[in-house]
């Protein structure tokens, strides 16, 4: 099967996308911020999230296409600091 390019509307759907994980970094960090304790749920949660948003600004035809993925790649950078953070819990 052929790997065919995919269209600027299913690159900006992909973005839209993973706008979401975006979301989710930001509330896990504001969560903790207003003084939730950090656990394994938040830690998943943000985990989860940078790894998809490192997979969508890894794919070329997503950089390529001209699109402000800014954003994505602030949140990883936020996401991998605060995951950095000696505040988890011990793994079971």
């Amino acid at each position: 099967m052929e790997n065919t390019p995919k269209t600027l509307a299913q690159i900006q759907g992909t973005i839209k996308s993973a706008r979401d994980s975006v979301w989710v970094i930001t509330d896990e960090i504001q969560k903790m911020t207003a003084g939730a304790s950090p656990n394994k749920e938040h830690k998943g949660n943000l985990d989860r999230n940078v790894e998809h948003l490192k997979l969508v600004v890894a794919d070329t035809e997503i950089v390529d296409s001209g699109e402000d993925i800014t954003d994505l790649i602030v949140a990883i950078a936020t996401g991998e600091a605060k995951l950095a953070e000696d505040i988890w819990p011990a793994a079971d």
